[in-house]
């Protein structure tokens, strides 16, 4: 609610709620016109929350919890084009205001501004915008949450079969995989991905396989020549000698 009203207003028609990821081209094509849609996904899943804390606790302090900031999560996704750069900025604008992000409550990090800049060995994530605000609800203590903002055609090479690997890279384990969403929503995606890495990393161990091969050959093959080489070393010494003995 506090989302909607905060980006309802001044980037052309009101943004477009979808209650279900998955049904968002059907609610699209009722609003032809959208620039903007958004989403609030399902409290983040325990085993996945352990997971982060757990990391968090190592690479920063104790006991962790304190850094969780997506516990509650939501996405709007800009639509693409020529003005995809007004609408990121004015959402980006009302959200600001909306939330009261400012140094001491929330935090702006603007992947757009460092898209393709590398820092040391850490890989540049896709271009987005991830905002960490807190959600004060009356009647409920105040919450973190978090709120991403996508250009609509980035997002989806974002989630496409490269980012589910990664997910997969990413995870301590199946369970906190499942914990994701991404397990039971894409098992079938990522048991065809992973079919498909086997069978080109099959074609490559065979192709691997018939190089040592020649390799071999050349190895006797050269190993054979180092012999016939060295018979006629052999013989030339001794004719050598005759030659020393005749004069």
């Amino acid at each position: 609610e506090q989302l909607g009203k905060a980006l309802n207003g001044d980037c052309g028609d009101n943004a477009v709620c979808v209650d279900d990821k998955e049904n968002v081209q059907k609610v699209l094509k009722e609003h032809q016109n959208w620039q903007r849609w958004f989403t609030v996904a399902k409290i983040k899943d325990a085993t996945r929350m352990k997971a982060k804390t757990k990391e968090y606790a190592e690479e920063k302090s104790w006991p962790g919890s304190e850094y969780l900031g997506d516990c509650l999560r939501a996405m709007v996704v800009c639509r693409g084009g020529k003005e995809s750069g007004d609408t990121i900025y004015q959402t980006w604008l009302q959200l600001k205001e909306a939330f009261c992000i400012k140094k001491g409550n929330g935090r702006l990090k603007n992947n757009f501004a460092t898209a393709g800049v590398l820092k040391g060995d850490k890989h540049q994530k896709p271009p987005d915008m991830l905002m960490n605000i807190t959600l004060n609800v009356e009647g409920c203590m105040p919450m973190p949450a978090e709120i991403q903002v996508h250009h609509e055609e980035i997002l989806e090479l974002k989630e496409s079969r490269d980012h589910l690997l990664y997910e997969i890279y990413r995870a301590e384990s199946i369970s906190s995989l499942q914990g994701a969403g991404q397990a039971s929503n894409n098992t079938k995606i990522i048991k065809k991905i992973l079919e498909e890495k086997a069978k080109v990393m099959e074609k490559k161990d065979k192709v691997l396989e018939k190089k040592e091969k020649v390799m071999e050959e050349k190895d006797k093959v050269i190993e054979e020549n180092a012999k016939v080489i060295e018979e006629k070393d052999r013989e030339i010494e001794k004719l050598k000698q005759k030659l020393l003995d005749f004069y």
